[in-house]
């Protein structure tokens, strides 16, 4: 079910359906990190680059804890952490 109001937007979904929202969410910030964020970021630091992306998204990153808090997987918000520092030390070795 989906409702909307003013200023926000109700879904109700099942375990799973939550479960594959943040997948999406997840794999969209891998990407667009990749393809985008990798080329702006300017700084020289991994620590600096997972802030920069967190900024970028800061949103999703919001909506992503809320969502992993509530299904208790919060090791897959480390674990796109830890993908985001594989992605910055890939470039920083080119």
């Amino acid at each position: 079910m989906l409702k909307l109001k003013t200023k926000s937007v109700i879904i109700e979904m099942d375990r799973n359906d939550l479960w594959q929202v943040g997948t999406a969410l997840i794999n969209g910030i891998i990407i667009e990190s990749q393809n985008k964020w990798m080329v702006y970021y300017r700084g020289k630091t991994e620590a600096g680059f997972i802030r920069y992306v967190r900024l970028q998204h800061h949103v999703i990153f919001l909506y992503l804890e809320e969502i992993y808090s509530y299904l208790d997987r919060m090791d897959l918000l480390e674990s796109l952490e830890i993908t985001l520092r594989s992605l910055y030390r890939q470039k920083a070795s080119y």
